[in-house]
């Protein structure tokens, strides 16, 4: 009853101030993990909220942003059901708006789309969402690279064939050699949400594309991550060490060589005897 009240004042509403409390009212009942929300009760202001997002105002923008990062937060069925309601584009858009509240939201609702299948991750690249994840990247605002790393590390995640040609394009796009640089120098909470990245790309790359993130430079930072705090950081770090090394022990068999290539890289990047 209180979604359907709420459709019915943003449907005919014509005062901002009315529109925007009423967003913020929507966004509310949209909140919730504990109970889970309950989606098909709360599914039909998609169509609503796609409208409005292509409002002038950053208040109703950012409060339809944060109901649409809730509603796709869940399984491939919820998320196909905002991709159906066409957002997707005008996401993207948003994610270079001038306004950080709208950037934020934006970002959390792309974040949880591209973890979906692979056709659903392919929607946002083609909605151009690379050139868009570059610039947040190079953000001068620590929050917004984190979770910049944090939607990449979503995007580059899976070992399908699919996701192959999701690194191929987030390779075409130069981003690792970003996300390795932030690896190296930004502070740990954005680190560890950059973590997963570089070793998401590990076990679905080709061979090529872990002789490519090896040339430039990934190994430093991940045996440095294998010191911190953090098991799950650790783990993480381990598993694309493990990758990169498995990879190296097919090509010296290939090569009719005893000597696995990148275990000497590891080994001057102190992996070794941090191990």
């Amino acid at each position: 009853m209180y979604v359907r009240n709420g459709l019915f004042i943003l449907k005919n509403s014509s005062r901002l101030t009315t529109t925007r409390n009423a967003v913020w009212a929507l966004s509310n009942l949209c909140r919730g993990k504990n109970p889970p929300l309950n989606f098909s009760k709360v599914s039909s202001c998609l169509n609503v909220l796609s409208r409005l997002l292509f409002s002038s105002d950053s208040d109703v923008l950012a409060g339809v942003c944060w109901p649409l990062s809730s509603l796709s937060d869940g399984t491939n069925d919820k998320i196909q059901a905002v991709i159906d309601s066409g957002v997707c584009g005008r996401l993207v858009e948003l994610l270079i708006h001038n306004d950080y509240k709208v950037v934020s939201p934006a970002l959390r609702a792309v974040g949880n789309i591209v973890p979906g299948g692979d056709i659903q991750t392919l929607v946002i690249l083609n909605c151009s969402a690379l050139p868009c994840f570059l610039h947040l990247l190079i953000s001068p605002k620590e929050s917004t690279r984190k979770e910049a790393c944090w939607t990449v590390s979503n995007t580059t995640a899976g070992n399908s064939s699919g996701s192959g040609k999701h690194l191929k394009a987030v390779r075409g796009a130069n981003i690792f050699p970003v996300l390795i640089e932030i690896l190296q120098k930004a502070e740990f909470c954005t680190r560890k949400e950059t973590a997963g990245a570089i070793p998401n790309a590990t076990p679905g790359g080709a061979p090529e594309q872990i002789r490519y993130l090896a040339a430039l430079g990934c190994l430093k930072p991940l045996c440095d991550l294998l010191i911190v705090m953090d098991s799950k950081i650790v783990q993480v770090a381990l598993n694309g060490l493990e990758n990169i090394l498995h990879l190296g022990e097919q090509k010296s068999k290939q090569n009719g060589i005893s000597i696995n290539p990148y275990c000497a890289l590891i080994e001057e990047a102190y992996g070794k005897s941090i191990c």
